[in-house]
């Protein structure tokens, strides 16, 4: 399972640097993600995991609500994790 890494220096926005948001019942800090990871089970369960400073948090994310925003709004750099 691939785990994307956030370009902070891309993100551009203070306001999502310093400020919460709420996605799938999850409030958290953009700038303080490392990385995150998405991961569908059989039974069709779904949970994304969203590395911090120092701890791991996994959510519930069937609809890869989560996993998708986290993606277009912290610019996640490619894995080579395929090579």
């Amino acid at each position: 399972m691939a785990i994307a890494a956030p370009s902070h220096t891309a993100i551009g926005s203070r306001a999502l640097n310093s400020d919460f948001v709420l996605c799938e019942n999850f409030a958290f800090r953009p700038a303080n993600v490392d990385g995150f990871s998405h991961q569908t089970f059989e039974d069709g369960a779904a949970v994304t995991t969203v590395n911090f400073k120092g701890y791991t948090q996994t959510i519930p994310d069937p609809e890869r609500r989560l996993f998708d925003f986290l993606t277009s709004k912290l610019n996640p750099t490619p894995t080579d994790e395929n090579a």
